[in-house]
């Protein structure tokens, strides 16, 4: 099987899609959880500030007893309060309790708790009024931190502050645990949609490469071929418009090469006969006065026939052109309809056939082009009068909007195999051709059908053959 580039950029797009996905999904999830982090762990330390701010409370009501209950246990503890440290101060700013001397105060704070003794003192400042307050705070050389703060209240009065803090950095360790985790989880996803990824890319380009084979054996004759179109959805409406395409492509290939070989048989039949007749008279072969009448009247008619041929290849090209226009104006239907029942009803009567006129009360006024209207019934009663067998019929029959024109005549009718194609150029349901013709009048008809935005159709059935096509009502009937 050749490597197919579309197989790789349909596996890359789908994999760079996961994994796009889950990178903006970390990005995102990295982005916006450092405040949930803050916000959880600020929850978290809120309630434990406000239990060690009323121990404070309770201890300092209880003098100098409480106070040594309570101090100790603050000092033993004061480093575990869920990873956060604990600062205390006094209503005078003063610090009494700090992670690095506990209850001794801060005579040897470090360096480092100076600088977040330095950086919480404006939320030391709205705790001493009574307010709680929480917040990321950095400190001077650029580390953050979160501060909780909430007031320590004796008998309606603030006495104190507790203050926690805890460095971001602790907070950052554990998101980066959870961030590492989503990226895992999405290189696994990227792994495991490796293989399922490959193999619907391929169901998806089998078809398609199929099509493609499909298409390049058309493009060298071969119509055989078919697309798979039990494919779902638009790859399968594709298949089946394929193989539709190589049905028509197929039919119309076989027209063509039956149009070439009618052409050559209409063509060489007429030339052949007027070479032969020219010949003979050439030579000297036809003695008498009679004779070569005879040969120059064959001459003639065959000439004349090789004319018909050629000008009906012309029509037929001009109209599928479009460069002649089709006027279109108000005419009377009944006399284009009278006409042609008067010239053919003697010609039937010359070869032995009866023919039907139409109604003489046969609505109206039309609106088209009446000599493309004529031409197409004289193009019906011609075929009808080489076809029939015994009797024709020209009929109209008032539809409201539009009449109905039908040209009929009896005899062995279409096969039903051939009337879809019986409008092709060149296509004649008698393979012998001992119908004669060209087999362009009916494809002329059509065309002419369509110029006029008319409708045109053939029906066969219990021994009669009609065709029948649309010619529109002229409004002001």
């Amino acid at each position: 099987m050749r490597k197919s580039v579309l197989l790789r950029r349909i596996i890359l797009l789908l994999l760079s899609a996961v994994l796009l996905s889950g990178v903006l999904s970390a990005g995102i999830y990295i982005l916006v959880t450092q405040q949930m982090y803050v916000c959880i762990k600020a929850d978290e330390l809120m309630p434990i500030a406000r239990t060690v701010a009323d121990m404070l409370a309770n201890a300092q009501q209880g003098g100098t007893a409480g106070q040594r209950g309570v101090w100790p246990l603050l000092d033993r503890e004061n480093r575990n309060f869920l990873g956060a440290s604990l600062h205390i101060y006094n209503s005078n700013r003063e610090s009494i309790m700090n992670p690095v001397n506990g209850m001794r105060g801060g005579a040897g704070a470090t360096a480092d708790e100076a600088e977040i003794n330095a950086a919480i003192q404006d939320d030391l400042s709205a705790a001493l009024s009574g307010k709680e307050v929480s917040g990321i705070r950095k400190t001077g050389d650029g580390h953050s931190f979160l501060a909780v703060c909430v007031p320590i209240r004796n008998n309606g009065f603030v006495v104190g502050a507790v203050i926690f803090t805890n460095p971001m950095s602790e907070l950052n360790d554990t998101r980066g645990g959870l961030n590492l985790t989503l990226l895992i989880s999405t290189l696994v996803a990227f792994l495991v949609m490796l293989i399922p990824g490959y193999f619907a890319a391929k169901r998806l380009v089998v078809p398609i490469r199929q099509m493609g084979e499909v298409a390049r054996a058309m493009a060298k004759g071969d119509f055989s071929g078919r697309a798979d179109e039990n494919q779902k959805g638009e790859i399968g409406e594709l298949g089946r418009a394929m193989n539709h395409f190589a049905e028509e492509s197929g039919r119309l290939e076989q027209t063509r090469q039956g149009y070439v070989a009618n052409v050559s048989h209409e063509l060489r039949t007429p030339v052949a006969a007027i070479r032969a007749m020219g010949e003979t008279l050439r030579d000297g072969m036809a003695k008498t006065p009679e004779k070569q009448n005879l040969f120059y009247e064959n001459i003639v008619r065959e000439s004349l026939r090789l004319s018909r041929l050629i000008d009906d290849l012309l029509e037929l090209s001009r109209l599928q052109s479009g460069a002649e226009a089709m006027q279109k104006r108000s005419f009377s239907l009944r006399e284009i309809l009278q006409n042609a029942a008067d010239m053919y009803g003697h010609m039937a009567a010359e070869a032995g056939l009866r023919f039907v006129p139409p109604d003489p009360e046969t609505p109206l006024r039309a609106f088209g082009n009446p000599d493309r209207i004529e031409q197409t019934l004289v193009i019906l009663l011609d075929n009808a009068m080489k076809h029939s067998g015994g009797e024709i019929s020209l009929t109209a029959a008032d539809r409201g909007g539009h009449v109905d024109v039908c040209v009929a005549n009896t005899g062995g009718g279409i096969p039903g195999e051939d009337l879809p194609y019986i409008f092709d150029r060149f296509y004649k349901a008698d393979k012998s051709h001992s119908g004669g013709g060209s087999g362009l009048g009916l494809s002329i008809a059509k065309e002419i059908m369509n110029r006029l935005g008319e409708n045109i159709r053939a029906e066969s059935g219990d021994g009669m053959t009609r065709f029948i096509f649309t010619v529109r009502k002229d409004k002001g009937e």
